[in-house]
């Protein structure tokens, strides 16, 4: 998605006044997709949305960290769990320390840049993260590619652990009913405020 690129000083427009109807500012006036409200499949990031203290923020979530409310953790283990004992490994070829980092977790929200790295691992979580704190996961920089480091999981839950190619579906499909414009993102922002 690049049209944040070429909107950064957009600004909301003012409905024009109607003669007889009493006239308040409107949040916004955008009739999206999101116009009869939002699907439950975007849970994660309304919860996202509701995290932000302003629209800024939310718009740099969104586009910056890619904080788009769905998350996935590749594994081996058909049962995973977030276990507090474990975590992840930095196997990037920069790290100079392959150990485990007990009490973390890796996610992504973009399947496709993340399981190329992990070809033998077979089954992927989906991960709820609509009670961690927002400051409590991020961007990290592996070079494995849209890789969040969670640095407190524990609020974190595990929903369902899938095949991985039952899990590719699934991202593709809520992908594709995320906000696709600036315009779709700022209505959905408001609608999610208002929830």
């Amino acid at each position: 998605m690049n049209w944040y690129k070429t909107a950064q000083q957009f600004e909301l427009p003012f409905s024009e006044k109607v003669e007889g109807i009493e006239q308040q500012e409107p949040k916004h006036q955008y009739t999206t997709r999101f116009g009869n409200g939002i699907p439950e499949a975007l849970s994660g990031l309304i919860a996202e949305a509701r995290k932000c203290d302003n629209w800024e923020e939310f718009e740099k979530d969104f586009i910056v960290q890619k904080k788009h409310g769905t998350y996935w953790h590749i594994t081996d283990n058909p049962n995973f769990f977030i276990d507090p004992q474990k975590g992840p490994r930095d196997m990037s070829s920069m790290a100079y320390d392959h150990s485990i980092s007990k009490g973390k977790l890796m996610i992504t929200s973009h399947l496709d840049n993340w399981a190329a790295n992990y070809p033998s691992r077979k089954y992927v979580a989906q991960i709820d993260m609509s009670m961690v704190p927002r400051d409590q996961y991020w961007q990290s920089n592996r070079g494995f590619g849209n890789e969040f480091w969670v640095e407190n999981p524990t609020a974190a839950r595990v929903i369902r652990v899938v095949p991985k190619l039952t899990a590719y579906a699934i991202d593709k499909r809520l992908h594709s009913m995320l906000p696709q414009s600036r315009e779709e993102l700022i209505d959905f922002w408001y609608k999610a405020q208002e929830l």
